[in-house]
């Protein structure tokens, strides 16, 4: 990391703290207008998790913003008041969030959730819901929350939570067998977030930028990455919708595969909301079915 980036970073959290510290004391997190616990998390496979066990029995926002990349996201003093406002905040406290780290060091630990704190992490790589098993840790861990927090819908909490793990499981066989006899083994990807779903179904991913997609990669890189590409007879480079795909056509023109949208699920599009997590894993199933000539 450089200096001035350092520096960039230090001052950028300083002003974040002095905000929460000036907010928190003028609000009080007891429920939202509705009556219903107020429920705030920082990304996509959090917020999906908590609607599909909480459904109506809450008020649900995600901070980041739908369709902005979560890498890039600071917190502004709106955001800190609808964290302020909410019973509950939950957080990953990896790389992809870690400003609610700082936040909850500060507040109440009690309003503050940092999920799957046992979950092994991949050479930091922060995207540890990439992985259909470690999401079903991540919602066990949702409904355990929710029903502490609002232990007179517990068993709506209890149910909603045996259908989700239902569906996972059915994702999980789904990418299992779809997987399963496959003509090649290496896929390249813009962004190196999918380094946990390449584990639990056995391929390969080579990635053009590291855990940051605002990452660039040198030209020494990009050529190495050109020679992977024709040396793993790579037919498809993926890139993802909230990131510049000018590295990855680059590519396409140096090699002549194709280029495709796969979602890394950090955050997405405002008009996929409603689609969910496990709609869009098995979109990017079938893309990876195709990439990878599986029968």
């Amino acid at each position: 990391m450089t200096k001035t980036k350092y520096i960039s970073i230090l001052i950028g959290t300083t002003l974040f703290l002095i905000i929460a510290l000036f907010i928190y004391p003028f609000y009080n997190p007891n429920s939202s207008k509705s009556g219903k616990p107020k429920i705030a998390v920082t990304i996509y496979p959090i917020y999906d998790t908590v609607k599909n066990i909480g459904r109506e029995k809450i008020d649900l926002i995600q901070i980041v913003p739908f369709g902005q990349d979560p890498h890039s996201f600071e917190p502004t003093p709106q955001s800190m008041m609808e964290i302020a406002n909410s019973r509950l905040f939950i957080y990953t406290g990896e790389h992809i969030d870690e400003w609610a780290s700082e936040l909850a060091d500060t507040s109440d630990q009690n309003r503050f959730m940092r999920i799957a704190e046992d979950i092994q992490i991949i050479n930091d790589d922060p995207h540890f819901w990439q992985s259909i098993e470690n999401m079903k840790i991540i919602a066990k861990e949702i409904a355990g929350k929710l029903s502490a927090l609002d232990s007179e819908n517990s068993i709506f909490y209890a149910k909603n939570l045996e259908l989700y793990l239902q569906k996972l499981e059915g994702l999980a066989e789904n990418y299992k067998n779809g997987l399963k006899n496959c003509q090649r083994n290496s896929i390249v990807v813009n962004h190196d977030a999918f380094q946990y779903l390449a584990r639990d179904f056995k391929f390969k991913t080579l990635a053009i930028m590291g855990i940051s997609p605002e990452a660039q990669p040198s030209a020494f890189a990009l050529a190495e990455t050109v020679k992977l590409v024709k040396l793993n007879k790579v037919t498809t480079i993926f890139f993802e919708e909230l990131a510049s795909s000018s590295i990855a056509e680059t590519l396409v023109k140096e090699t002549g595969a194709k280029t495709s949208v796969l979602s890394p699920l950090g955050n997405v599009q405002p008009e996929k909301v409603e689609l969910g997590y496990i709609h869009i894993m098995e979109e990017n199933l079938k893309k990876l079915q195709e990439a990878l000539i599986c029968q």
